[in-house]
């Protein structure tokens, strides 16, 4: 494989899993808004939310890659988009199984953690990438996910 090509494909993949991961994190935080005592099934909100995201992103992604190739959406930007599209509906099927599953709160507890192994997954294999050792990794995913927590914290201190 060409260099060039090689390097399509690496940020084909960094923009795939990027979308993985803000969805994933945009979600926990609109999962953590949800009032687990609802008697509503939330189904359609956190369903409808994850691709408002998700289809926002797309908008802010084909504006951008318009911006820097004069006005085009070359054919480097479809793969890119393609690929966010692909990882962005997995994370939405993701997060919308259990609550189809489930009932309200456990549906949320479910998606929860899920979306939780998604970005501790991610972290892992991030880590083992740069040949950390197991126990090394496991150290990195434990401080992201503290590092996640701190964020979620910080949303639900200033509001929903």
């Amino acid at each position: 494989m060409a260099d060039s090509e090689h390097g399509i494909a690496r940020e084909t993949v960094r923009e795939a899993v990027t979308m993985a991961l803000y969805l994933s994190l945009s979600l926990l935080a609109v999962l953590l808004a949800v009032p687990s005592n609802t008697s509503e099934e939330p189904v359609a909100l956190v369903t409808l939310t994850a691709l408002g995201l998700l289809v926002a992103h797309l908008v802010a992604f084909t504006i951008s890659s318009r911006l820097v190739s004069e006005g085009v959406f070359d054919a480097e930007s479809r793969r890119v988009a393609s690929a966010q599209i692909a990882s962005g509906l997995a994370v939405v099927a993701l997060v919308t199984v259990p609550m189809l599953l489930f009932d309200a709160p456990t549906s949320l507890y479910v998606a929860q953690a899920l979306l939780l192994l998604v970005v501790a997954g991610v972290g892992y294999l991030a880590a083992r990438a740069s040949h950390a050792s197991v126990l090394r990794s496991v150290v990195y995913v434990a401080v992201v996910l503290v590092v996640v927590a701190g964020v979620l914290a910080l949303k639900a201190l200033v509001g929903h």
